[in-house]
């Protein structure tokens, strides 16, 4: 073997050794695309470089230097031309590759000297890709940048398994939306946040009326049908940073973050009307009146409560007396 290819060989080994010593046992995976983005700028001494990853056909970027910037906010997408190519030949894209059109993964006016685009393949798929861009890159760089990427790929790999496993962990399993356990614990961190920062918090309790006469007629599938349809309804007509969990059954519990028991009142009017104007089948056939309907009761902390045991219990008090007021409409708890 030459002396340069024992050279090269050594570099590599160094390099991996060191990229690895950095992941440690870090997890999450910002934080191992963090660590990835800082390593592979020093050890390629590059000016830009990014951690992409796939998502259908979107691309989200968990870490990055100097590639945002680049962008100005124009969004990538899995159908650009050079991303395709790259997912389909499992091959990297030089910057030498730019000059034979279609290859194109940024506009024009923000395309660095020298990019390479390295694919981060998990499990025989491409799940992403490594940027990095300097003044000038060779073909050396872009397999010792493959090579990098291979030991990138491995600790994303197990970054993404230990996300899911996350997701699995505060996901209600049928509705898809957050659980009782993610509940608890946002609850109190809410409470926190608002003693912290002098913010309101509201609460809502929902709960589906004559649910129990739905499933009767209609069968169980029906009803985890209908819980998953209201999850929807409730998830598109509130705001990006309000959360619904499913507290059990057919209950289901909403947090409004930085929300007076006013403007808490109106949302829940709101959400109340616009499930007055859904239709959800088998209602006619199953519901007082052929419409389903819920009822809701609402806590606003700190004047409803100011722990979390008071607040959650004054805002079910507020959702029986919804219920034995004859459903169908908002209780507000009040002190």
């Amino acid at each position: 073997m030459a002396e340069k290819e024992i050279r090269r060989q050594l570099k590599l080994l160094m390099a991996m050794s060191t990229i690895n010593h950095s992941f440690g046992a870090h997890l999450e995976l910002e934080d191992v695309s963090r660590i990835a983005v800082r390593e592979l700028v020093k050890l390629l001494n590059c000016d830009g470089c990014a951690v992409l990853l796939f998502d259908g056909d979107k691309i989200r970027v968990p870490a990055e230097k100097d590639f945002l910037r680049l962008l100005n906010g124009v969004e990538l997408s899995t159908n650009t031309p050079a991303i395709r190519q790259l997912i389909n030949t499992r091959r990297s894209i030089f910057s030498q590759d730019f000059h034979s059109p279609p290859v194109k993964v940024m506009p024009n006016r923000a395309l660095p000297k020298a990019p390479i685009f390295a694919p981060v393949i998990i499990r025989d798929e491409v799940r992403g890709l490594i940027y990095l861009h300097k003044d000038s890159f060779n073909r050396d760089d872009v397999r010792f940048a493959e090579s990098l990427a291979h030991e990138v790929a491995i600790a994303l790999e197990r970054a993404l398994v230990y996300s899911q496993v996350k997701i699995l962990g505060i996901r209600d399993g049928l509705t898809g939306t957050f659980n009782r356990r993610k509940f608890d614990e946002d609850l109190e961190a809410e409470i926190a946040r608002s003693v912290r920062y002098n913010n309101p918090l509201s609460m809502v309790m929902v709960d589906i009326d004559f649910f129990k006469a739905y499933n009767d007629v209609h069968g169980h599938p029906m009803g985890d049908n209908l819980l998953k349809r209201l999850v929807t309804v409730l998830g598109s007509n509130l705001r990006p940073f309000d959360k619904v969990y499913r507290y059990g059954g057919e209950e289901f519990v909403i947090l409004l973050p930085e929300t007076g028991k006013e403007k808490a009142i109106l949302a829940t009017q709101r959400l109340i009307e616009v499930l007055r104007q859904e239709q959800f089948e088998g209602e006619k056939e199953s519901q007082p009146g052929g419409k389903l309907t819920v009822s809701m009761g609402l806590a606003g902390f700190p004047e409803d409560g100011n722990t979390k045991d008071l607040l959650l219990k004054h805002a079910d008090m507020a959702l029986y007396r919804a219920k034995s007021d004859g459903r169908n409409r908002i209780w507000v708890y009040n002190a």
